[in-house]
């Protein structure tokens, strides 16, 4: 039974990237076949499975166990990889037979990074195939151990596309830049949604994923659409409505608490200088004594 082209279904992901990332990058092969079958071959047109030496990639027919692979290596640092295209060799799908791809931030072989497909049994794969993948990472590497008794494992991959946008960036052409408050500004390729969360004092820690503005409202102390700015002076607490003791010496008091953080004015004590000097005392922190006053 072949299995039919698979479909991103995510819900994180309204619009899919279109971006092709290969121009931006290198590929490699465990090995290469007689003339021609580069692994570079794999990353150009035509976008086809139809099979030559100067359009496929194509490795050494190892006889054994011998894993083979290719990896295509990002020339940047890393992207978010929305999903992944592939056209195998026409006629050969009992090649691609268990074959697994991965999305790593290293070129270990055997590869050391995230699964994002593994073939399933029974039958053959299809020999196109689209792969969701939506995750973050430098190198992608199709994989296989299986193989015949005779030849062993063997890639012949004749084009793939990997889409997606370099970290920081969305958008079809990925030219947009990730909001400013999404964690490590790293957001998603298809509708720029921060992936890890918003930067600042949201309330909950639940902000939009498409703008990283506060749903909840702002934690105590802080306030704006992203909760990045503290209360204006003067004021402090829940939404910023509370005002500073007028007893405090400037700046009046903790944007967050109410602390009157450079002390009291003359006669007054405590957190948030509230509290008169006893009687029979004054001065800076009371610390003064009255001397011949009546009580």
């Amino acid at each position: 039974m072949l299995f039919g082209l698979i479909i991103q279904t995510s819900v994180m992901l309204t619009v899919t990237a279109q971006h092709n990332l290969t121009p931006t990058g290198t590929a490699t092969q465990s090995s290469s076949y007689r003339w021609g079958f580069k692994p570079r071959y794999a990353i150009n047109p035509p976008i086809s499975n139809s099979f030559s030496r100067h359009i496929c990639s194509h490795t050494y027919p190892s006889g054994s166990t011998t894993p083979a692979w290719w990896m295509f290596e990002l020339s940047f640092d890393s992207a978010y990889i929305t999903d992944i295209i592939i056209y195998y060799r026409v006629g050969f799908a009992y090649r691609m037979d268990g074959f697994k791809l991965y999305v790593t931030n290293t070129a270990t072989i055997p590869p050391d990074g995230y699964l994002c497909y593994e073939d399933p049994d029974p039958g053959y794969p299809n020999i196109t195939q689209t792969i969701p993948c939506n995750h973050l990472g430098k190198y992608v590497i199709y994989y296989d151990t299986y193989g015949d008794d005779k030849q062993g494992p063997i890639v012949e991959l004749c084009y793939v596309a990997i889409n997606g946008c370099q970290k920081t960036f969305w958008g079809i052409n990925c030219e947009t830049p990730c909001d400013e408050h999404c964690v490590e500004r790293h957001c998603y390729p298809g509708n720029g949604s921060c992936v890890l969360g918003c930067i600042g004092n949201c309330l909950n820690g639940n902000c939009k994923t498409d703008s990283a503005i506060c749903i909840d409202g702002c934690k105590t102390g802080w306030t704006g659409t992203h909760c990045n700015k503290s209360c204006s002076t003067g004021r402090y607490g829940k939404d910023c409505l509370e005002e500073c003791s007028e007893n405090c010496l400037n700046p009046p008091c903790n944007h967050v608490t109410g602390e009157c953080i450079s002390g009291c004015n003359n006669g007054w004590l405590g957190f948030n200088c509230s509290q008169k000097c006893p009687n029979g005392q004054f001065g800076i922190l009371c610390s003064k004594f009255c001397n011949g006053c009546i009580l």
